[in-house]
Order: C-alpha cells, then structure tokens, then sequence
C-alpha cells in the first residue's frame, strides 16, 4: 500500500453555471426530480480516525451495508459524481499497527465484489486512499473537558483537518471541487444519504451561488475549494 505525503498546496475551483439565469433553470430541473451537479463533479469523502478511535472504524463501514450511500441501481452515467474516500489518520501509520489494521480491513472490504444478496458500498465510491497527518503523539490532543483552560485542547483534530485539506488540494489525487468531512460522530441513519448530501449541497449552490462552506445548521456541512476552506462536524438525520 502507498501512503502519501501530507504537503501545502492551492486550488481553485471552477465556477460553472453562476449566472442567477442559469441557477434558476438547473434549480427547477432538480425540483421536477432531474438529478443534476454542475459544480461538483469531484467530491473527496474524509473519514478522520485517531489512536483511539482507530479500532473501530472498520465497524462505522459495516453500517454503510445497512444504509446504502447511493442508488447504485438507477445510477445515471452522465450525471454521476466522482467520490473518493480518504481515511485521514491523525499519527502515522508506520507507528500504529492498530490503524494499519483498521485501514487494511476497509481497503479489503472496498475491494471486495457484491454478492447477490448484498450490494457492495464500494460502488458508490471510485477510489479509498490513505493519508496520514503526522502528528506527534503529545500533540495529537482532544480534551474536551479542558476547553476553558487548555488552548490547546483541540490541537489534535484542528492539525489533521488542515493537513487532509493540504493532502488533498496539493494535486497527487488530482482536483476536488469539494470535501466532506465526515467524523467518526457522523453516522447515516438513511439509505441514499450521500445521493442526498449532494443534492443538498448543488440546492445551495443552485439557489445563492459557490459557497465556501454548507452546513452547521444544515444536516450536512460539505467544504467548497474556492478562495477559503472552512470546516465544521456534521450529522446525518433519519427523516
């Protein structure tokens, strides 16, 4: 397995289909049931896991058989989105055999074939990468009890989104228009729900134009590449 190294990098995004004219027509494709993404076409899904945490993340995965992330079955080709999976682990792999573990596990599971009686979540993916950020142990804090007096409370998490935003935008894997950052406390409770985090996130775009950031109120929050990256947790309702 290739692991790549974390590194600074820019991006910008392509702004397609700004016009209000334009955004008004594509937004009432998508009210008439036409599944349409103009400005997302490459979406990077990042799972963060630490040491702690490592163990049992291939278990979150597992779940994704219950709750489907697309509709593999009525798929259109020309409307698809391209998504990878970045499993963002806070140390390094070379010091963790807990997390090299847990890594090999999902990777296996991603590679494995549907069965007849059982749809694979892979096929809502094109590729899982594993990326590391490198801290160091005494860094890598989360304390959330010492938030009033430990500035440093939440080094750990705050480090590795910056550097998985850096992996990710540096070019090994190519452009994103998008991330998804979604934490170990993100867990589905639908089926179809990344089908409708996308269809939530190009509504927005549709409606009030590029964003750098969707969510916090919202039931998803997707970090747009344009000038600025900006990051929040998530969740995802059962409605």
């Amino acid at each position: 397995m290739e692991f790549f190294t974390v590194h600074a990098g820019t991006f910008q995004s392509n702004d397609i289909g700004t016009d209000a004219t334009e955004r008004s027509h594509r937004a009432t494709r998508i009210k008439m049931g036409e599944t349409f993404y103009p400005s997302i076409r490459r979406l990077a899904v990042v799972r963060p896991f630490g040491v702690s945490s490592a163990a049992s993340l291939p278990q979150t995965f597992s779940d994704w058989a219950d709750f489907l992330p697309c509709n593999v079955v009525d798929r259109i080709d020309e409307n698809n989105v391209e998504v990878d999976i970045f499993l963002s682990f806070s140390q390094t792999y070379e010091a963790s055999p807990n997390a090299l573990s847990s890594i090999n596990t999902i990777i296996d599971k991603f590679n494995a074939k549907s069965t007849e009686n059982e749809i694979s979540w892979s096929k809502c993916f094109c590729n899982i990468f594993a990326i590391e950020a490198n801290i160091l142990a005494d860094d890598d804090l989360y304390l959330p009890n010492q938030a009033r007096r430990n500035m440093m409370w939440v080094n750990g998490p705050n480090r590795q989104f910056s550097a998985a935003v850096r992996s990710i935008t540096g070019g090994d894997f190519g452009k994103y228009d998008a991330m998804f950052l979604m934490e170990g406390d993100c867990m589905p409770m639908k089926k179809y729900w990344l089908d409708s985090l996308l269809e939530e996130a190009e509504g927005s775009f549709l409606e009030h134009g590029p964003f750098a950031i969707l969510g916090s109120s919202d039931p998803f929050v997707v970090v747009k590449f344009n000038r600025r990256i900006i990051h929040q947790t998530c969740y995802i309702p059962k409605k």
